[in-house]
């Protein structure tokens, strides 16, 4: 079965396909890095829309490490440097 695969670093964004071998891994990896970057990827289908208060909608590719509940940052809106 092929996959496709997203990198979920906002300056690469390369996608790509990959055919899973017969223990379901793609290369030895169960989220293969990206050709381009090395970035572990997150399956294409994987991702999140979402809105910000401030009228950003952006989209987010793999859970991020988000637990339940939990709302991504908007990245229009980071942090300044103290």
């Amino acid at each position: 079965m092929a996959t496709d695969f997203v990198c979920p670093r906002d300056d690469c964004g390369n996608t790509w396909r990959m055919q899973a071998d017969r223990h379901g891994l793609f290369d030895g990896y169960g989220n293969p890095p990206c050709p381009l970057c090395g970035t572990n990827g997150v399956d294409a289908s994987d991702y999140g829309d979402w809105d910000c208060p401030q009228g950003h909608t952006f989209r987010v590719y793999g859970n991020g490490g988000l637990k339940f509940g939990m709302v991504p940052r908007c990245p229009e809106h980071r942090l300044a440097p103290l």
